[in-house]
């Protein structure tokens, strides 16, 4: 199983560190973004479909409740399930996230960041 665990890692932690970095250093263009997004209705639900469908294939994976640093794996796979159904049957309350408390977005790129290099960290030097 650790074995999976660092696969996921190995995956999911540089891409988190880039999209925080993306985050925090274009936070400009990421709120553009976010403002087509809400524009497009279709656009949030195949993301808040694809959030569920990647969180359940690294649920399926590795779903290990372990007090280990492979724990971060199983959390993300957590936390992208709850956010798709969310994005799916609340998506005015996750736009209101960003768009009513301006903090919020660099927040995510902060927590993107810091999720990603333990990740990381997890995956190649552990």
């Amino acid at each position: 199983m650790t074995n999976a665990a660092l696969w996921l890692a190995g995956i999911f932690g540089p891409t988190l560190v880039i999209l925080g970095l993306w985050k925090l250093i274009y936070s400009d263009t990421f709120m553009k973004v976010l403002n087509s997004v809400k524009a497009s209705h279709g656009l949030l639900y195949y993301s808040s479909a694809a959030y569920i469908w990647v969180g359940l294939t690294v649920i399926s994976q590795y779903n290990m409740w372990d007090m280990t640093a492979f724990v971060l794996v199983t959390i993300l796979g957590w936390f992208m399930v709850a956010r798709g159904i969310l994005g799916l049957f609340a998506p005015q309350m996750l736009l209101d996230m960003y768009f009513k408390r301006p903090g919020c977005a660099k927040f995510c790129g902060v927590l993107s960041l810091a999720w990603g290099v333990l990740l990381s960290w997890v995956a190649f030097f552990m």
